[in-house]
């Protein structure tokens, strides 16, 4: 337990002092028997059985002398697996886009209709219905592998959607953000006037800053999609950096008994520094750091930026994009929130790191991560070191004199392994063959010593979807291919990293992002009880096979939160 609830972890443990040998009679026990179960336990790395009382693993085994249990599920053959951890969501994002409206591979008129029908039957009456993104796959279909790229030239209209959308407000958006289309609902209540409904500039940017904020109601109603997701997808736990007001959301719903993810909140500003001092969301840096919380909301780190993406051209480089030559050959990327002022924005770092708070920052390019990697020496100097997990968010083009600097240091690589099937349909283009050689270097990451942590960025970028499902994540992860399996060999396929690594990675390296090594990623005695069940077996068929594989069952805490019969 974390040290918020320390007292009432004393007070139990003297109840359990004091009670007689049978004090166990009433748990609550849970057998899951005849499984192929992969632990993540080198010591110990299959078992057949797994006995859980209330929300904790107390025994394995790998005969057939089952235990007796108060409830007993037959895997039937079936692959356990440590319940995901996915160390980078955007969870108030996903709920609304699942909730909400996802044009991002919308490029007609006929799937735009279909999506619109599609979520105003989902939305209550006045529910605005905003963003989308249309067009993020127009110029290169899901899936590609960067050859073709496609004509942009589709724009929707309100006029294929007034007489749908009569009671609910739209103000949908193209996934540069450089255009935006209105229904009548919605222009009558900015009250501007537009035939077609396309809005650009100011009048845009204007329009979106008048759409009235989602109600609680709404709020709780995408946190509870997003939730269902994560638990079909066999993700126990996310690493969330939402809005503030979102932890009000976990509350009620953990006060109702229906979180079924644990999370693990980041603010994503860098400014919540001193806040989170004061209310105590800090690491506990005694023998074994913990974070602050308990086991199903913790907190503990802080989100902030120093460069953009590479989607965008505002990932932060040594030398110019390739592409951009001609519009402005020494272009080579932007500065995010605090970074634009270097000195404030390493003294806020030292500031978090010496008030126990640990960082994460995100950095695409090259030479951003080169200045983490002094900063992180800088911290070392100021506030000597220690344990602190600095976190290289996304950490996607390494230079190849910095590889070096990782060894001995607990760096956690806070890697989404699905970017690289999603991003190589534009990444050569936009930075060239031999910078991609550093580009999510997960193999040469891991051998220079830095800890490999997995997530998926769910729900992606205005330019790009990336799903929940950690199954896509090993597939990048082992194959470095697209959906559709190109290239054969895999892109730069000497990145490549085996399953059980990648596995690992998805649970024991996001615990360990967390401090929570102790609790999570494993099938061990003493482990929190999140286990999920897959109807494939990862480990004798081939990756193609893992993306049609689903989640037969997701147990968190020992609960079944998720249950399918596919």
């Amino acid at each position: 337990m974390k040290r918020l609830f320390l007292i009432s972890t004393v007070c139990a443990l003297f109840c359990l002092s004091c009670a007689k040998e049978n004090s166990f009679v009433d748990s609550e026990t849970f057998l899951l028997k005849n499984g192929k179960i992969w632990t993540g336990d080198d010591s110990n790395p299959w078992a057949k059985w797994v006995l859980i009382e209330d929300d904790k693993i107390v025994d394995i085994g790998n005969d057939s002398n089952y235990p007796s249990a108060n409830k007993v599920l037959d895997l039937e053959g079936r692959l356990a697996l440590p319940g995901f951890n996915d160390s980078h969501v955007h969870f108030a994002s996903a709920g609304s886009l699942l909730l909400g409206i996802n044009l991002l591979d919308v490029n007609d008129d006929e799937s735009f209709v279909k999506k619109v029908k599609e979520t105003t039957a989902r939305l209550p009456e006045g529910s605005w219905i905003t963003r989308g993104d249309w067009g993020a796959y127009e110029a290169w279909s899901m899936g590609s592998e960067g050859d073709n790229r496609n004509a942009q030239d589709w724009q929707p209209n309100r006029k294929l959607i007034d007489e749908l959308t009569p009671d609910h407000p739209v103000l949908v958006t193209k996934y540069d953000r450089t255009e935006g289309m209105a229904n009548a609902l919605a222009l009558d209540y900015l009250g501007i006037e537009s035939k077609d409904g396309i809005l650009k500039g100011d009048i845009l940017a204007s329009a979106l800053r008048q759409v009235p904020e989602s109600s609680f109601e709404r709020k709780l109603a995408e946190a509870k999609r997003a939730l269902a997701e994560c638990a079909k997808w066999g993700v126990t736990t996310v690493q969330d950096m939402s809005p503030l007001d979102r932890v009000d959301i976990y509350r009620y719903l953990l006060e109702r008994d229906s979180l079924i993810t644990r999370i693990n909140y980041s603010p994503s500003r860098l400014s919540e520094i001193f806040n989170m001092m004061e209310d105590g969301w800090v690491i506990d840096w005694g023998e074994n750091p913990s974070p602050a919380g308990d086991d199903y909301i913790s907190f503990g780190t802080i989100k902030s930026h120093i460069d953009g993406i590479m989607g965008g051209r505002t990932a932060r480089f040594y030398q110019p994009y390739a592409d951009n030559s001609i519009e402005n050959f020494m272009w080579r990327g932007g500065w995010r929130e605090f970074s634009k002022n270097m000195p404030l924005f390493k003294q806020l770092l030292t500031q978090a790191d010496s008030g126990g708070i640990q960082l994460r920052v995100h950095a695409i390019g090259d030479e951003a991560n080169s200045i983490l990697l002094d900063i992180l020496d800088t911290l070392d100097q100021v506030n000597g070191p220690k344990d602190r997990r600095f976190r290289l968010v996304h950490a996607q083009v390494i230079a190849p004199q910095d590889f070096e600097r990782f060894a001995g240091r607990n760096i956690i690589a806070e890697v989404q392994p699905y970017h690289v099937t999603d991003d190589m349909r534009w990444m050569e283009e936009r930075i060239g063959y031999e910078r991609c050689k550093g580009a999510y270097a997960f193999k040469t990451l891991q051998e220079a010593g830095c800890q490999l942590a997995f997530g998926s960025d769910w729900p992606g970028t205005n330019a790009s979807y990336y799903p929940i499902n950690p199954l896509y994540g090993l597939y990048a992860a082992v194959t470095r291919q697209t959906v559709n399996g190109m290239p054969e060999e895999g892109w730069f396929p000497e990145q490549r990293i085996d399953l059980a690594s990648a596995i690992k990675a998805y649970t024991q390296g996001s615990a360990f992002a967390t401090f929570e090594e102790d609790e999570k990623g494993m099938i061990k005695e003493g482990m929190l009880a999140d286990i999920v069940v897959v109807n494939t077996d990862l480990f004798e068929t081939e990756p193609a096979a893992w993306l049609n594989a689903e989640f037969n069952y997701t147990i968190m805490g020992g609960k079944i939160v998720y249950e399918s019969l596919n």
